[in-house]
């Protein structure tokens, strides 16, 4: 039989299972009072999509006692509304679930704050300010009901074509997703909000998004257990209370999606990996799954008898329950899991607060959902992610600088950069590009900048995803084309500048957006200098500015291979000394690191 080579060991148990007699009690007495439909309906997940869904889901509770609610995009007072009415009816505590893997402003963009992107945060040193994060996160999800979030992402993201992970993942070095994961779900779960670990056994290094389609995983054993489960095992052993199966191929193991398979789910997970908190399944509806059973309710049959615990975003809840129960008559499945699944979820219900049924006010929430400490903490995490990916001198920018052109490329609206420096009392000229100028428009540009001691370019209007499928130009064997179609909406008047660019006697490129774009531009390793700040947000603008006048020094490092030319773990610390390049595998400190020939960088 194929095995991974992890050894079973001690169950870890989540802090949910630290339960008093009156918790047990209070589990028991709830499981002992539903019938067997509902003890399989606890297990279920359903989605409230819109203020439209309100009335699917009232009619789903009511009519089977589902265990839980999913909320989608939407307004924060809508939720609270939802949740409060939805309480009335309940015979059983629901609880509350979001997808809020950079806290409210995923899915109510509306009215809650959206933190730093995972990419962005794998880029910083001080991992305590992800422990903050996840507090002020948890905080802000109890306010509109949540007790439960589907995150952190612990993928390690070691594949630059990946559709869907890509910037939601930390990085690709396992000792650093692990590392930052771990505050992640400390910061929730202090909080009692759980934290679920996704997507396991690994989505990182996939070409496919589950979400369309059934993604591969063509690793063997070693390989799958050294890299994709590492941060998993490192995780559980730090008490995560949930953990999220993928849907995935994984061929070394199972020849069945990775969410559906007991060996997957309960060999690996369960027992090698000794994890014992909720398992959840990603969306049941996926593509992945539904492009693979004609009938509803079978998948999610199938995976409970796989190990999960629980079946996210379903809403065929009796033809689930009938597909239960014959999975439980053939012998696959038996109510004493059944026990056991529930009891997990009851505690956890228990341990979040749900059994607590009390109405959510909705008076002063704007207030609550953006409190002064997130924009201070957004704004020192932007500070240390902010990585100087390459540089041969010239920074900070003083008076004596001379004369300083700063192009926006992409929009005109960013300016934070000229504003900081004509402060400090530098002389600039400001510029704007647009992302779809002609090309005489740009040789037109580059002609003027000729007069400048300094330009920096700032490259932005891009997507954070690739936006189309199988695009990734890299231009190392050919020449730029507007006939190219480019990935993260990257256009030819930006790939061309870029080329143009390397004109100039002293030129910054900054990249307001996925440190991947880079992959497409290739000769801008010629300029002086490269800042990265690997999505576009104001504080990321500010920390920008405020590194290029030595306010703050440079102290990001790149957290994903963009090509041969940039490998994970690198980035510059230093303004003195432009030969010195830090590779920070193990955090080392600007004081050890070796110096390096520019020719080598």
């Amino acid at each position: 039989m194929i095995s991974t080579i992890v050894t079973a060991q001690k169950k870890h148990f989540p802090s949910f299972f630290n339960a008093s007699m009156e918790d047990l009690h209070w589990v028991d007495s709830v499981w002992n009072s539903l019938d067997d439909d509902e003890k399989i309906a606890q297990l279920f997940i359903v989605p409230h999509y819109t203020s439209n869904s309100y009335a699917e889901v009232e009619g789903l509770v009511k009519k089977y006692n589902v265990g839980g609610v999913i909320f989608f995009k939407g307004r924060a007072e809508t939720q609270i509304n939802a949740i409060n009415n939805l309480n009335k009816v309940a015979k059983t505590p629901l609880v509350y679930t979001l997808d809020a893997e950079w806290g409210l402003g995923m899915r109510l963009p509306k009215d809650g704050i959206s933190y730093p992107y995972a990419m962005t945060l794998g880029a910083i040193e001080d991992d305590q300010l992800i422990f903050e994060m996840g507090v002020q996160m948890a905080e802000q999800l109890k306010r509109v009901g949540v007790g439960v979030s589907y995150g952190p992402v612990v993928d390690l993201n070691n594949n630059p074509l990946n559709p869907v992970i890509n910037y939601r993942s930390f990085g690709e070095n396992k000792e650093k997703v692990a590392a930052k994961a771990i505050q992640y779900m400390y910061g929730l779960q202090s909080q009692n909000v759980l934290a679920v670990g996704k997507h396991f056994p690994g989505h990182g290094d996939t070409s496919v998004d589950s979400h369309k389609d059934l993604p591969v995983i063509p690793h063997d054993v070693a390989r799958l257990d050294s890299m994709e489960l590492y941060p998993y095992k490192k995780l559980i052993e730090a008490g995560v209370g949930g953990v999220m199966t993928a849907h995935l191929s994984v061929p070394v193991w199972d020849d069945q999606p990775s969410s559906l398979s007991p060996k997957i789910v309960t060999e690996i997970l369960r027992d090698s990996l000794a994890f014992n908190g909720l398992v959840f399944t990603d969306g049941i509806l996926m593509n992945a799954i539904t492009k693979r059973f004609q009938k509803y309710g079978v998948a999610d049959a199938k995976a409970l008898v796989a190990g999960n615990d629980v079946v996210e975003f379903t809403n065929h809840i009796g033809d689930a329950i009938d597909a239960v129960k014959d999975e439980i008559e053939k012998g696959n499945l038996s109510w004493e899991e059944i026990d056991q699944k529930g009891w997990r979820m009851l505690l956890m219900k228990k341990w979040t607060g749900a059994h607590q049924v009390t109405s959510i006010s909705t008076a002063r929430l704007k207030e609550d959902l953006h409190p002064l400490k997130a924009t201070h903490l957004i704004q020192n995490i932007a500070d240390e992610a902010v990585t100087l990916l390459q540089y041969e001198g010239g920074l900070p920018l003083k008076t004596n600088s001379g004369k300083i052109a700063v192009v926006n490329i992409g929009t005109r609206e960013y300016s934070e950069l000229t504003t900081t420096l004509e402060r400090q009392g530098l002389e600039v000229t400001s510029f704007y590009l647009s992302k779809n100028a002609s090309i005489s428009t740009v040789n037109a540009l580059i002609k003027k900048l000729k007069n400048y001691d300094t330009v920096i370019s700032q490259l932005s209007g891009f997507y954070m995803t690739q936006g189309a499928k199988d695009i990734a130009v890299e231009l190392e064997k050919g020449k730029a084309s507007p006939a190219l179609k480019y990935p993260y909406k990257i256009t030819y008047t930006q790939v061309k500048y870029i080329e143009m660019a390397n004109l100039l006697p002293q030129h910054f490129t900054v990249v307001l957006g996925n440190a991947y774009v880079l992959r497409s531009f290739q000769g801008i390793e010629k300029q002086n200098g490269i800042i990265v700040t690997y999505q576009n947000s104001k504080a990321l603008r500010n920390a920008v500015a405020k590194m290029m006048i030595g306010k703050i020094q440079p102290k990001g490092t790149l957290p994903v291979t963009i090509d041969t030319r940039y490998k994970e773990g690198t980035s510059y610390k230093s303004f003195e000394n432009p030969n010195i390049k830090a590779v920070e595998r193990e955090h080392i400190s600007t004081l050890s690191i070796p110096k390096i020939n520019k020719t080598d960088v």
